[in-house]
C-alpha cells in the first residue's frame, strides 16, 4: 500500500489490512480502496435494509433480530452473485416438458379461424356512432348540414333573381342576336 494503514479510518483501514494480507497482492492504487469501501456500506446498507423489511413483514417494526439480517444476507447472495442454474437442471427441465406430447394438428385446410366472428381480427369490434341519440334528436353534424344546405338555396334563389333581371333588361332582339326591320 503506498498510505500508511494508520492514517485511515477504521473501516477502510480494515479493509487495507484485508488486501495486504491476501497473497497475491502486492500493492493497490488508492482507488481500489475507495470502491471496496463503496461497495462494502452500500451493501451493509442494501442488507440492513431488507432485514429490518423482513422484521416488519414479521411483525416486528423497529427491532431487526439477527436471523432478520442472515435473511437479508442470503437473498442478496442469492441475487447479487448467485450462480448460473446448473445444466442437468435445466435438461430434467425440458425432458419433462417436452415428455408431454403436442395436440396433432387436423386435417383441414386453409386458415383456421375461431367460430365466433367477435373473437378473430377480421371481426367488427367497435362501432362507427358508439352512443346513437334517440331518432328525434339532431347530432351536431346534421344541423351543420341543414344550416350548409339552406344557404345554398338562399344562394341559388338569389343567382336566378339576378338572371331574370338581366334578361328583363335585354329585349328580344338583342338576345336573339339578330336586328329587327320596320315595315310598313
Amino acid at each position: 500500500m503506498s498510505r500508511p494503514v494508520d492514517s485511515l479510518p477504521p473501516t477502510a483501514r480494515s479493509i487495507a489490512l484485508l488486501l495486504s494480507s491476501t497473497p497475491g497482492v502486492q500493492d493497490v492504487q488508492p482507488g481500489v480502496l475507495h470502491q471496496l469501501l463503496e461497495f462494502s456500506h452500500r451493501y451493509t446498507q442494501q442488507v440492513l435494509t431488507d432485514a429490518q423489511m423482513y422484521a416488519e413483514h414479521a411483525g416486528r417494526a423497529g427491532k431487526v433480530e439477527l436471523d432478520d439480517v442472515i435473511l437479508g444476507i442470503q437473498a442478496r447472495v442469492g441475487w447479487e452473485f448467485g450462480g448460473r442454474v446448473p445444466k442437468e437442471y435445466i435438461l430434467s427441465l425440458a425432458n419433462q416438458t417436452n415428455s408431454v406430447p403436442l395436440p396433432s394438428v387436423p386435417e383441414v385446410f386453409g386458415v383456421r379461424l375461431p367460430s365466433d366472428p367477435d373473437d378473430t381480427l377480421a371481426g367488427i369490434n367497435f362501432d362507427l356512432v358508439p352512443n346513437r341519440p334517440p331518432p328525434g334528436v339532431k347530432i351536431y353534424d346534421e344541423e351543420i348540414e341543414e344550416i350548409e344546405e339552406s344557404e345554398e338555396e338562399d344562394i341559388g334563389v338569389l343567382e336566378a333573381e339576378e338572371d331574370d333581371v338581366d334578361m328583363e333588361g335585354i329585349n328580344l332582339e338583342q338576345a336573339n342576336g339578330c336586328r329587327a326591320t320596320a315595315t310598313s
